[in-house]
């Protein structure tokens, strides 16, 4: 069989495999384009349920408990589906082995590293794109129970270790909640309707749903931003290797038609 004819078949596979990269991109440009708001408006959020608690513990000391967290819980936010670099070795490679805090590892992709580097995790799926976040709260919320149940005596921190916008790979601690500065607190004492302690606990649970939220549309953002940016370069060393074929091909159909105009004359002679 002419080679001609085999290079043409490579190439038309090859397009076949680049309509499905162009789809995949497609659907990464329009996450990122959803997830972009999204996060701005829950970072805002967080932002002032921590001036409130901030507000609440400088005028009601007593409203923070005393109790000290023994131990972490680390959430590790990973991608479900892959196909986006070093994002969930970024985020295994980050970790501490001898670390005693428990592991919760959210996504496929990077309970997978996680196995491969032989440290203990839970695991549960991640979110492949927006609309799978809540569903992804309720499991981290469920697995936390979990834990504390095992722990009965052990009051548990939560530290979470995600990508952020700027690329970079970030340990937020949201239990307990930060203390900000005494100077950024509002000078006039609050007026209250509940109890400062019972207050404070109804705070730092929205607080803490809340930064689960922004963390995760982070990373999210962050994942759909390195998938867009490598289904980019990867096509266009797609589209570089199919011209090249093209030339190849486009060669040796000529010296195909070469031939067998040399065996006609032949013929004739």
């Amino acid at each position: 069989m002419a080679r001609w004819r085999e290079l043409g078949r490579r190439i038309r596979a090859l397009d076949d495999i680049g309509s499905i990269m162009s789809a995949m991109r497609s659907l990464a440009f329009i996450e990122v384009r959803r997830l972009a708001e999204g996060v701005a408006r829950q970072q805002e959020t967080v932002g002032a349920m921590h001036v409130a608690i901030d507000n609440l513990v400088a005028h009601y000391p007593d409203a923070r408990p005393a109790v000290v967290p023994q131990r972490d819980v680390l959430v590790m936010i990973g991608s479900e589906r892959g196909l986006c670099g070093d994002f969930d070795e970024r985020i295994a490679v980050s970790l501490n082995a001898n670390d005693p805090s428990a592991r919760l590892a959210v996504g496929s992709r990077l309970c997978l590293r996680l196995d491969e580097q032989g440290l203990a995790h839970d695991a549960i799926p991640g979110a492949a794109v927006i609309e799978d976040i809540p569903g992804v709260m309720l499991q981290i919320a469920s697995a936390m129970r979990r834990f504390n149940q095992q722990d009965h005596d052990i009051r548990t921190g939560l530290v979470a270790i995600h990508h952020a916008d700027d690329g970079a790979v970030h340990h937020a601690r949201i239990l307990p909640v930060p203390v900000a500065p005494s100077g950024q607190c509002w000078r006039a004492k609050p007026m209250l309707q509940l109890d400062p302690p019972q207050l404070h606990g109804m705070l730092v649970e929205h607080y803490v749903l809340a930064s689960l939220n922004a963390i995760l549309l982070a990373s999210l953002l962050a994942e759909n931003r390195r998938r867009l940016d490598q289904m980019s370069a990867a096509l266009d060393r797609l589209h570089e290797r199919i011209d090249k074929l093209d030339r190849k091909r486009r060669r040796a159909r000529q010296e195909t038609i070469t031939e067998e105009i040399e065996i006609i004359l032949l013929g004739q002679a």
